[in-house]
């Protein structure tokens, strides 16, 4: 693994910033030294300072992308979102919370080094920028991209990790890398000083001559709702911060400059051509089919052994959708099920042995493919698929999937107004929650539903609109009902003998739960000697 140390030493920027920054591969690249580049005697011109803006685009990505991808099936996994489809990277004990306190298993060991690659990008560009000469709009808004990146990037690993080493300038040599754990305030207070320093100086999408997939005003304002409703109810719903969330999300809706899409899956380039940077797109990772720029959420997180011209691309298997999610969402009408693959053209039948070509079904009675549809270990799959991730318009051979990914949509920013507001005020918010419902085709509910059946329901629309997104954990965390929900879905799916889901879960946890620091990072900076997270309870 990649220390705190060695990467903030090689982060100064790859030996690719020479010629332009190539977006990452599915190659995990982790390991791979960086040719080192002086920042003070390459950052001289307005180019070079959009490559290096490009390069903290490239590590916000990595976040999610690449062999980080499996981040992002971790954290469903651990939620009542995700079935494993095979027992490949321990899936199947991820469900059960097997690794609760483990300080090196897990995707969520490498979101560490990968944050402050980012993070270190973000401060090698404000750290320059001023000393080189361009307009005063260009410097803001390169400013406001680089603000918004490294301090949404500090809010993912707050979530994660607690308090955290906080730098704001960027390294060009081996000294005074051994930087202490800041507090949680402190730690909040930088997320929220960075992302309110870019809304003043980001422009609004649309805005001529600023494409609409950079980071945004609105994107600024998402962000700050989001923070503030994250912070306000994991601290007892503090009634100052819950003002904070519900005034910045406000703002978003009432610029008009963004709406829900007319179906859900518009959002999707799996059903909409023009999915991409639609109108309801606060912010969302980019793809395409160039080399090095494809999407490998798509191959990792398939069928496992498809038609690839019908899946678009060969496709891994290492999990899916819950069957009993997918039931749920069926039985009530939920037009978002529609964004879940449960059908498919591929290889299916009797046995392992056996496979013909032919269409396979979800069957939400028997929760299983009819017929039996296995995947490339050959192991049985019970799961449903995330169409989210899936691109099936890109030709097949060029193995080059590149649907984008979303960050940061309005329907999340509805859905914090109305949570925000209505704890604050019951039955505040209702319009704006009902928003949400009408468009999955459900009934509205009436004025006079309860503060608590608000809230209530608020948290099912999170479950159902961001299925595979990697916000249903969070959620449920802040909610306190992650424990709940992941502890049922093992109790059902071993009651039910799912395959690879016959274990009931063994860690509980409380809202207060932390991942533990990754062991290498912090064994590799001195001043985080004694500051590992303690040993989770469980509930």
């Amino acid at each position: 693994m990649k220390t705190f140390k060695y990467m903030m030493a090689g982060v100064a920027m790859a030996a690719m910033a020479a010629t332009g920054v190539s977006l990452t591969s599915c190659s995990d690249l982790d390991e791979n030294p960086y040719t080192f580049i002086d920042p003070n005697s390459y950052y001289k011109t307005e180019a070079e300072v959009q490559t290096g803006l490009t390069g903290t685009y490239n590590r916000f990505r990595r976040l999610y992308s690449g062999n980080n991808a499996l981040y992002l099936a971790e954290i469903e996994m651990l939620t009542e979102q995700g079935w494993p489809t095979y027992n490949k990277d321990n899936m199947h004990e991820l469900s059960q919370w097997v690794y609760a306190n483990s300080e090196s298993v897990g995707g969520v060991m490498k979101i560490w080094a990968m944050a402050y690659e980012c993070i270190n990008r973000a401060n090698v560009v404000l750290g320059r920028v001023d000393g080189v000469s361009m307009s005063d709009e260009s410097r803001k808004r390169i400013k406001g991209q680089a603000l918004f990146l490294r301090g949404y990037t500090y809010f993912h690993l707050l979530r994660l990790f607690g308090g955290v080493p906080l730098t704001t300038t960027y390294t060009n040599g081996v000294e005074g890398l051994d930087i202490p754990r800041a507090s949680v305030d402190d730690t909040y207070k930088r997320i929220i000083d960075d992302l309110k320093q870019a809304e003043e100086f980001l422009p609004v999408r649309g805005t001529s001559g600023y494409e609409v997939w950079r980071a945004s005003r609105g994107s600024a304002q998402a962000a700050l709702g989001e923070v503030y409703l994250y912070k306000a109810t994991m601290n007892d719903n503090n009634r100052e911060d819950l003002q904070l969330a519900k005034d910045y999300s406000w703002q978003v809706i009432n610029s008009k400059v963004y709406k829900l899409m007319p179906e859900f899956t518009d959002n999707f380039y799996w059903f909409n051509a023009n999915a991409k940077n639609c109108e309801e797109s606060v912010f969302e990772l980019q793809y395409s089919e160039q080399a090095g720029q494809s999407n490998c959420m798509h191959i990792r997180f398939g069928l496992g052994r498809t038609n690839t011209a019908y899946m678009g691309c060969y496709q891994y298997a290492r999990f899916g959708v819950s069957g009993l999610l997918y039931k749920e969402m069926v039985e009530k009408g939920d037009k978002r099920a529609n964004a879940l693959l449960s059908y498919f053209e591929g290889l299916c039948g009797p046995d392992a042995k056996s496979l013909v070509s032919q269409p396979c079904r979800y069957n939400i009675n028997t929760l299983s493919w009819e017929p039996k549809a296995w995947n490339d270990r050959p192991a049985e799959m019970r799961a449903v698929f995330n169409c989210k991730y899936f691109d099936n318009r890109t030709s097949f051979s060029l193995e080059a999937p590149n649907a984008n990914f979303p960050i940061l949509r309005y329907s999340e920013v509805l859905l914090n107004y109305a949570e925000a507001a209505n704890l604050l005020n019951g039955g505040d918010g209702l319009e704006q929650l009902n928003d949400v419902r009408k468009r999955a085709g459900l009934v509205t509910l009436p004025e006079g539903t309860s503060q608590a059946d608000i809230d209530n329901d608020i948290l099912d629309q999170r479950r159902y609109e961001f299925v595979g997104e990697g916000k249903v954990f969070f959620d449920e965390l802040r909610k306190d009902k992650l424990a709940d929900f992941a502890t049922e879905k093992c109790r059902k799916t071993k009651e039910l003998g799912i395959t690879y889901m016959s274990d009931e879960i063994v860690f509980k946890p409380k809202k207060t739960y932390l991942f533990k620091i990754p062991k290498g990072d912090l064994d590799s900076n001195k001043a985080l000697k004694g500051a590992q997270n303690p040993d989770n309870v469980s509930k």
